[in-house]
């Protein structure tokens, strides 16, 4: 079997393997207050961390293998190496948090305009985060753990493979995160039981679909651009934090409406400008 689709074989099992444990560690550690379904549910978000940990750690494993076993033949091949595949390079890793911070801020201005009228924007948000965030699981999934453990497994362990195998970068940033939007998809199903009519399950799907491959593309940019992992992650954090950008908000500030639209459009024009010159190596990102 070629190295290309064996790669592609396992990048498949790696999004299947993560989705699966969602469910597979609520099943076998059940609680009658709630269901599998029940993704918002306290028992529920902690089986579900356990089980996406435990996944992440199986396919970075693998992946190091796989790596290891394809580049044996190299006297000069290391453990090292493989970290750096992995973009877990520390000297990489501040840079690259940076550059993505930069990026993202630009991207989302004009949801940043909207925060800070709705008074949502600055350090007093810091302060609603629960000091005992296990106690607070929402905030350990949505910010700490599934940040980390997706960007690990679609990022770092998928684009190894893909690039070590002799895929393209381009295959690498615009085909792999077809696998980290399709693994979303699966929220359809708890949608479906829940009773939720066929057209909104349909409508999720879809938009989900669509911005989790889309914010795909940007992290796999990133990833390849800056070799670290870090900034891909803390861009996925800060998405979450964000939300999806709704610029019909606008319409709650007639003051200001017009100027919100504009900031839209110039917070995407001016993070497609400035995405190649932040990531080039030797300007922000060390060659």
């Amino acid at each position: 079997m070629e190295q290309s689709t064996l790669a592609v074989l396992l990048s498949l099992g790696h999004g299947t393997t993560y989705v699966a444990s969602l469910y597979l560690f609520m099943a076998m550690f059940p609680t009658p207050l709630a269901t599998i379904h029940d993704r918002d549910h306290p028992h529920i978000m902690k089986q579900r961390m356990r089980g996406v940990t435990l996944a992440t750690l199986v396919s970075l494993v693998t992946t190091s293998v796989v790596l290891w076993y394809w580049q044996s033949s190299n006297e000069q091949f290391n453990v090292t190496q493989i970290a750096n595949q992995l973009g877990l390079d520390p000297r990489m890793a501040l840079p690259s948090v940076v550059v993505a911070l930069v990026l993202m801020c630009v991207l989302f201005l004009g949801p940043l305009i909207i925060s800070h009228l709705e008074g949502m924007c600055g350090w007093d948000m810091l302060k609603r985060v629960p000091g005992n965030l296990w106690n607070q699981p929402i905030y350990l999934r949505n910010y700490v753990v599934g940040p980390v453990t997706e960007e690990l497994v679609f990022r770092s362990a998928v684009i190894a493979l893909w690039s070590a195998s002799g895929l393209s970068l381009k295959m690498c940033v615009l085909v792999s995160p077809v696998i980290f939007g399709v693994a979303h998809v699966h929220r359809a199903v708890s949608l479906y039981v829940k009773g939720d009519a066929l057209g909104r399950i349909l409508m999720s799907a879809v938009v989900q679909l669509l911005y989790t491959t889309v914010f795909g593309w940007i992290a796999a940019g990133l990833f390849v651009r800056t070799k670290s992992i870090t900034g891909p992650t803390v861009a996925h954090i800060f998405c979450n934090l964000q939300g999806l950008p709704d610029p019909t908000k606008a319409a709650q500030y007639p003051g200001y409406k017009y100027f919100i639209w504009l900031s839209f459009v110039v917070g995407l024009v001016g993070f497609l400008v400035l995405f190649e010159p932040m990531t080039r190596p030797g300007v922000f990102v060390p060659e």
